[in-house]
């Protein structure tokens, strides 16, 4: 969806500056979730003995971690209602 609404250029300004964050919430808690499944499945075996698997997870660890959660949601979360509440406004 994010993707067809770039290509339309329907994602500039402050719209896209909202879809962004959106996206990136996104794919950070789907890496966390799977960084998550993974080791409960694989148990800690791999990240000790194969020394490609363990740094495939710490270089997606390191990438997760360069969204700051619960400090990027809450942004996201007062731009949407603050867009909200423009709307509202103009209605």
């Amino acid at each position: 969806e994010a993707a067809a609404l770039v290509d339309r250029g329907l994602a500039s300004g402050e719209e896209g500056r909202l879809l962004a964050k959106r996206v990136r919430a996104v794919v950070a808690r789907a890496a966390e979730d799977t960084l998550t499944h993974v080791a409960h499945a694989l148990g800690p075996a791999p990240l000790a003995q194969d020394a490609d698997h363990a740094k495939r997870v710490a270089d997606l660890e390191l990438y997760v971690r360069q969204h700051h959660a619960e400090r990027d949601d809450a942004s996201l979360g007062g731009a949407l209602a603050e867009g909200a509440r423009r709307r509202a406004a103009d209605a």
